[in-house]
Formats: structure tokens, C-alpha cells, sequence
């Protein structure tokens, strides 16, 4: 798979919210007799959750594989795929391993505290790891974009 199939294949995860054709026509062909609760329980049985570790490891690789095709063919387009991997590895380990609580007696913002709990510590050194890793392609990214934004300073 080449690496701009990648990048449409990111783009239309973000964009299918709605419930494509294909799953409105198996709607209609199931029986009647299958009771809500017994197709629920096979929905979930067929649609187990990926551990975190798993999940994250097989965005390492895809990571890595973009980071590689961006220093053999540094292109924009492989440029937007290695973002996009970052992103959303970094978005993943925040969203499922930290969690945010408020504590205080007010309503307001500045009555309250926020503390921040680390729930799974593996993501959150996985992330290090990473990051580490892909420190000088991260870089190289950085630049590129203050370049791309120079030139769009110089043409207006």
C-alpha cells in the first residue's frame, strides 16, 4: 500500500460517521426473530476491544514505516501521513491514558482544581519512547512546515 492510499484511507476514517450504504442494506436482512439483545451481544463478541499496548504498537510500525518513506521520498504528502500517525498516536495515549478530574465546591473554573491521573503508565512510556525515536524526523517535520509557512508569508 503506497503511502498517499495511507493518507485517503485517514481521511475518510475521520469523514464516515454516518452508517454506509452497505451496513442500511444488512439491516434490512435480518430476521425479525433475532432479538435486540442477541444481535447486541454478537455485535460486541465480533468487535472486541484492542488492548492499548497492541493498538499502539501497530501505530509504532505504521509510524515508522511513514517516517522512513518521508527521509527516502520527502514529499508533502508523506509529510501529511507521518503528521497524521504522530497525531494520532499522541491523541490516543491522551485520551485513553490520562484522565482528568475536578475537584472543589464551585461551578466556576477558578473555584475548581483539576488533577490529572495517570491511568495506563506503559502508553504514557511507550509515547516517550516514540517520541525519542522519531525526534530527528519530528524535527525535520517542524522545519518543513516553517519553510512551507515562509513561502506562504513571502506570496502574500
Amino acid at each position: 500500500m503506497q503511502i498517499n492510499d495511507k493518507l485517503k484511507s485517514l481521511r475518510n476514517e475521520r469523514k464516515s460517521g454516518r452508517i454506509g450504504q452497505r451496513h442500511a442494506e444488512h439491516a434490512e436482512d435480518i430476521e425479525e426473530s433475532v432479538s435486540f439483545s442477541d444481535h447486541l451481544t454478537q455485535q460486541v463478541n465480533t468487535h472486541q476491544a484492542v488492548p492499548l499496548r497492541v493498538e499502539l504498537g501497530r501505530m509504532q510500525e505504521a509510524l515508522s514505516k511513514a517516517g522512513d518513506e518521508l527521509e527516502r521520498n520527502p514529499t508533502l504528502g508523506n509529510l501529511e501521513v507521518f503528521r497524521a500517525l504522530l497525531a494520532s498516536i499522541v491523541k490516543k495515549v491522551t485520551q485513553q491514558g490520562f484522565a482528568i478530574d475536578n475537584l472543589g465546591p464551585g461551578w466556576q473554573a477558578q473555584d475548581r482544581h483539576q488533577i490529572i491521573r495517570t491511568l495506563d503508565e506503559d502508553a504514557t512510556h511507550l509515547l516517550d519512547l516514540v517520541l525519542q525515536e522519531q525526534k530527528d524526523r519530528v524535527a525535520i517535520t517542524r522545519r518543513v512546515v516553517q519553510i512551507k509557512g515562509l513561502v506562504v508569508d513571502l506570496l502574500s
